[in-house]
């Protein structure tokens, strides 16, 4: 039998482009009511979330997902609600905006606190927990868990509402589905590390789980064959969506003289380099090297959507133009043959 996964990468904001692309799919072809697993990376883990959750509960998957687009469209401003950090990050924030657009990353302190975030999650799926998703259905949400035990220290982690467990600390069937979805989002220096706590387990601090998959198809197609929902890999078919590719580099000219690139330069803070440049680059060379080895054990039972934006949009930046570029990518990308490829997939699902 089949399994039919749904993979959405991290990307900050441009969740919104990974909304509209799964908006507009559906319309088409009705698939987000006929998938077998959802997996996520940050903004990806909340949309997985979002999506897990609403076809446990029965919601119409169609209002559902033009909700989540709707939100990364209206409620950015809340999402990235400013952290009262101190005077010198204000100073560094209010100096580097005369040159750049868009926020982010926080130097002295988390760019951003989560209650924005937190807001938006709960309105979504209240406080219901992982034990409350359908079993027959997969959720894959990846994290990085910053403290296993002394042994291991910190150690990459999929969230999952299957049982996969091989000791106490693995059931988290009790921890809150908002927590999943924030575990996942706190990027480092843009969100604060998140901890989760249920039913006094102390579970620790986690951060985005973009820092080792920011594409989480590995994950999920793992966690079904584990849980034996695949049968195995040659019964897989994948519906990979990206956050956009960016036409961005760091070039020879930009580097000069490489003994001099220290973290400022890395974050484009005294460099011609994007702001956030190594944030940037660690999220999409992961998301990219996800994509290559799930490509060549399942070749054409995976398609990949993520178009090709006309310029850089930061994690964090919300401005009119940056929707524009977004839809704009989008309308290429529905003229593509990928497109017509990921449409005929999900026709027969």
């Amino acid at each position: 039998m089949t399994f039919r996964l749904v993979s959405c990468d991290g990307g900050g904001i441009r969740g919104y482009l990974t909304c509209s692309i799964l908006q507009q799919l559906h319309s088409e072809t009705h698939f987000l009511d006929k998938a077998d697993g959802f997996a996520g990376t940050s903004t990806g883990g909340l949309i997985a979330v979002a999506l897990a959750d609403g076809r446990s509960q029965g919601k119409d998957m169609t209002k559902l997902i033009a909700d989540l687009t709707a939100h990364y469209r209206d409620d950015a401003k809340r999402i990235f609600r400013e952290n009262e950090h101190g005077l010198f990050d204000k100073t560094y924030d209010a100096f580097i905006k005369r040159f750049r657009h868009g926020g982010g990353p926080g130097i002295t302190a988390a760019q951003y606190d989560a209650s924005g975030l937190t807001e938006i999650g709960r309105s979504l799926v209240s406080d219901r927990t992982l034990a409350s998703l359908s079993p027959d259905l997969v959720l894959a949400v990846t994290t990085v868990c910053l403290h296993r035990n002394k042994s291991v220290g910190w150690s990459p982690f999929t969230i999952t509402n299957q049982d996969m467990r091989h000791d106490h600390w693995l059931d988290m069937s009790t921890v809150s589905l908002l927590d999943v979805a924030l575990a996942s989002a706190a990027a480092p220096s843009y969100f604060p590390p998140h901890l989760i706590v249920a039913n006094d387990v102390d579970f620790g601090y986690f951060a985005d789980g973009g820092i080792f998959a920011n594409n989480p198809i590995m994950n999920g197609i793992n966690v079904a064959i584990a849980a034996k929902r695949a049968d195995r890999l040659s019964t897989v078919e994948t519906l990979s969506v990206g956050t956009g590719q960016h036409p961005a580099d760091i070039s020879e000219d930009m580097i000069k003289n490489p003994d001099d690139w220290g973290m400022l330069k890395w974050f484009g803070v005294t460099s011609n380099a994007p702001r956030g440049a190594l944030i940037e680059l660690m999220l999409t060379t992961s998301a990219e090297n996800q994509y290559w080895m799930a490509r060549l054990v399942l070749e054409d039972r995976l398609v990949r959507l993520n178009p090709l934006l006309p310029k850089m949009v930061g994690l964090a930046d919300y401005q009119p133009q940056s929707y524009a570029l977004m839809d704009e990518a989008l309308a290429r990308n529905k003229q593509s043959s990928d497109w017509a490829r990921a449409v005929a997939l999900l026709s027969n699902w």
